[in-house]
């Protein structure tokens, strides 16, 4: 399995970057779709956007599970004008912040030579 990289500004910066670039370019592929000789190609290009963009975020923040739903409401047309991408990378970002400070917490206190009654 793939181990969860740590959280940094600049991991969280290029997430959220990439997702706002995602479902942004989604607006004129969705326009596409509507045309009936464009659709088959901007289907793909939906495709190869959100595969891309599950990739670099599985690199960036690491796998989460999070990750697949928004994958596949991405895909369905008509359902990828949600901006599901910065959703999902406000909620993975939150819980491995949760995560990490669970971590980090008993080195701090451990560091401070707290007296435990």
């Amino acid at each position: 399995m793939m181990a969860v990289p740590e959280l940094t500004r600049k991991r969280i910066l290029t997430a959220y970057a990439v997702a706002i670039v995602a479902d942004l370019i989604e607006f004129p592929i969705a326009a596409l779709e509507l045309t009936v000789i464009g659709a088959p190609v901007a289907m793909f290009l939906s495709f190869v956007l959100d595969v891309l963009v599950f990739g670099i975020m599985t690199f960036v923040l690491g796998f989460h599970w999070l990750f697949l739903p928004s994958f596949l409401v991405e895909v369905v047309p008509g359902l990828d004008m949600i901006p599901t991408w910065v959703g999902c990378v406000f909620f993975v970002v939150r819980q491995r912040k949760k995560t990490q400070a669970i971590i980090i917490a008993p080195k701090v206190i451990k560091e401070q030579n707290v007296i435990d009654v």
